[in-house]
Parts: C-alpha cells; structure tokens; sequence
C-alpha cells in the first residue's frame, strides 16, 4: 500500500512539472466517435450436464457423478440449446487533445444479462484513458485509466470463440479501477493501479460479495511489467487482495466469560498475492500465447479457488488460509480467411497455505472452507482442449469449435489437513460442440 502512494505522489510531482511552454499554448480538439459490435449467434451441443453461466453460455466444467437408485448417473444427458445474448455493442471515442493531454474512452455493452426470460443490456467497459505523449521534460508516455475495464490479469486471452474465452484456465475479469502505465525505453511498460469488484466477486461466509473489500477499506491492487517487441511479447505480474471475511459478529453467545452480541466489532483479516507470467509470438498469420497463474484464491477472477478458515478459538479474530492453485494455457492460431486455432488448458489444486483442522477420521471441515460458486471443493485437477475451425468472409466468420473438458474428482466432504481430495479419485468428461456466426458492424 506503502508503494502504491508513493507512486501516486511521483506522478503528482511529474503533472505539475509539465512544461510550461506547452501549456501555454492550450489547442482543445473535438472527440471522434467510432461505433463498433457485432452480431453473434451460436448452438451448442453437450454430452453432459455441466456447471456454466448465463444460459450455459459461459462454461466452466462438467459436474461430479450423481447415482439415484437404479444406478443411473442422474447428470448424464444429452442437451442442445442456441442463443444470441452475446450480441455486443460499444462507441470508441477518440482524438480530444487539450493542450498535451490527450483522452480516449470506451462504452461497451451486450446482452448477456437475463431477467427472467429477457435479455438486458449489461456494462462491460466504461473507461477514461488520459494520456500524455511526452509529460514535462520526459520523452515517454504517461497515462491513466479511470473506469471499468479489463483486469490487466485477463487482458490476453488464447484464441478460441468460446463465450468464456478459456476461463477458468486464465483470469477473467473487468473491475472499476484506476491504472497508471508508464512507458519507457520505447518497448517497456510498468503498470500498477488500484480495482474493486463489482461484476466478479470474492466469496465468504456471506456467500460472494464485494463487502469483503467494501468494509476492509483496502482495495485490491495490481502491479506488472510488459515488454513488447515487433514480434513478442511478455508480461509478468502480480495481483494483491485484502479481505475482511468478517467486520462484526452474526451471532450472540450468552456465556459469561465470551459473552458478545451479534453486530460486535472483530479483526479479521485475509491477504492473498497471485503472480503471473504471459508470452506471446507473432509473425505472419501464425499467433501463439501462453499464460500461467499460481492463484491465491482467484475466484474473483473466475478461477476455481477461495480460501479457508484455520483457527477459530478468538471469536474477535479467526484466521483464514488462502486455497492455492495454479492455471496455465497455452494456445495458438494459424490463418486468416480459413483459421485454424487451439487451445490447451491445465488446472491443479495445491491445498490450502495452512493447515487446517480434522476430524477424527482425518479429514477436515469442510464447512470452513468458502469456494468459488462456479467450482466444486473435490475437485483436484481440470484439463481442456479446444480445437476450432473458423472461415472469416471479411466481417462475417462462421466458425466450429470442439471442447474437450475433463475434471478429476474426489469426495468433497473427504478432504485432507491441506483441503485437498484424496479419496475415490475419478474423472468425469464433457464433450461440447459449438457452432457460432459473428457479423461485425
């Protein structure tokens, strides 16, 4: 936290060292708007009943075997379903310079959001970028971001069609935030800023909410350093979350010695660190890209994670342990009027940072433990595979796509000391096939 407003004070010191005689000669121009969107349409056909969002629209995974009485797996069923909510439209807006500041922005919405059996506009990207090309008597490029956009965690994704675009192999995320990006040496850019969730939310004892961050009064912060070369690129990061699982007590207790009332202040407080590498290569029409995440808790980024609690006996303060797990991806395309892409996608559960207390048959509570909505506590490691084929006729791209999605499974309520399955170890398969038709304004 220290840094981040030490950071801030720098770039105080640096705007109202801009120079002088450019201010002096104050230019205001008028803004440009650019609409952009596009129509999308896509079927699907699943082999299996899976844990997905909006419609099963936004996959996550297949979910877990279920037997009923006659030993028929109840979750085993073949479903088909179109739609067309993805349909996205947004306005650019750019070219207002005032003096040397120089601002862009962004509204982007889609249909994605359902009330009841409608379709409503949903707010993805709504940002201000405020820039200058050279501040005071610096040659580089200094900006601000103020808005709603893309977490910088999630900003590249691999190449596929899926509404999900790889999640929850990669972090996806858009949160109103406030970045600062530095560039320097005309290749490199360092990144930090402060987000808070709105859209996409950590999870609790309240279940997901952005309370959690709301009354710890520490946002969730970012910081990371980018290359990018005629040809490749690298990112590394890492992203910093504070929770407060608990700001008063929801319950009474009337004995004497620990008595306390419901509303009761208390200390809880959770700090989980998430770094991130990225790699990318392009030359031609041959793309490929590569991210890899050690995730601590992460489900506010779509990933399968949460945390736990450890210990408690202070009712004023229990501790909490973050589940750790790391994702990666690796994806390439090939082409452009006929596209050949692939995805490949990897998760492992790496069990909580402290242990946790057990029962007498050795596993702990699984109570105490608060996962993402979207994942499941047995699971111990997920893999995806994503070919597709795609023909872009100029705005218009028919495409088909084949997902692969694989979970192995244990008993969620049988779960070591570290939060980990360990027992009747099995994996359950999806088989998803996609049709999708896009026309870009």
């Amino acid at each position: 936290m220290r840094k981040f407003i030490v950071v801030c004070v720098i770039f105080s010191a640096c705007f109202w060292a801009v120079d002088s005689s450019a201010q002096s000669r104050k230019r205001e121009t008028k803004n440009k708007f650019t609409p952009y969107g596009f129509f999308r349409t896509a079927a699907i056909f699943d082999t299996r009943d899976s844990k997905a969002g909006s419609e099963d629209m936004f996959y996550f995974r297949p979910v877990d075997y279920k037997y009923n009485f006659q030993g028929q797996d109840i979750y085993e069923n073949f479903s088909l379903k179109s739609y067309a909510l993805a349909t996205r439209l947004g306005v650019n807006v750019t070219g207002y310079q005032y003096g040397s500041m120089k601002v862009d922005g962004k509204i982007e919405t889609d249909f994605y959001l359902m009330n009841g059996s409608t379709a409503s506009l949903r707010l993805r990207h709504a940002f201000v970028d405020v820039y200058w090309d050279k501040l005071g008597y610096m040659e580089s490029k200094v900006s601000f971001r103020v808005g709603q956009s893309w977490h910088p965690m999630a900003a590249d994704l691999p190449y596929c069609v899926n509404v999900e675009t790889g999640a929850p192999f990669t972090p996806f995320n858009w949160s109103p935030q406030l970045m600062f990006d530095f560039a320097f040496a005309g290749k490199f850019h360092y990144t930090v800023g402060a987000l808070y969730p709105m859209q996409f939310l950590p999870t609790g004892p309240q279940g997901e909410s952005e309370n959690y961050v709301k009354y710890g009064l520490i946002p969730e912060l970012y910081g990371g350093l980018a290359f990018t070369g005629k040809h490749f690129t690298a990112k590394a990061g890492t992203d910093f979350l504070a929770l407060r699982p608990r700001w008063r007590t929801t319950t009474r207790n009337y004995v004497i010695v620990d008595w306390y009332d419901i509303g009761t202040k208390v200390k809880d407080r959770l700090y989980m660190l998430s770094p991130f590498v990225y790699l990318q290569f392009e030359k031609g029409i041959f793309k490929i890209n590569a991210k890899s995440v050690f995730a601590q808790g992460g489900d506010h980024l779509r990933l399968m994670g949460g945390y736990a609690m450890y210990d408690w006996r202070d009712i004023y303060e229990y501790k909490y342990t973050p589940l750790r797990s790391t994702v990666s991806f690796l994806s390439f395309s090939v082409g452009r009027t006929l596209q050949f892409m692939c995805m490949g996608g990897y998760m492992r559960t790496l069990g909580t940072a402290h242990n946790l207390s057990i029962d007498a048959n050795g596993y702990c509570r699984d109570t105490d433990i608060y996962y993402s909505s979207f994942g499941d506590k047995g699971i111990s490691q997920m893999i995806r595979a994503t070919p597709t084929l795609a023909y872009n006729a100029g705005k218009l791209t028919v495409a088909v796509e084949y997902n692969y999605s694989s979970v192995e499974y244990g008993t969620n309520n049988q779960l070591d000391n570290y939060a980990i399955p360990r027992e009747n170890l099995h994996w359950v398969t999806n088989h998803r096939f996609m049709g999708v038709v896009r026309f870009s304004l």
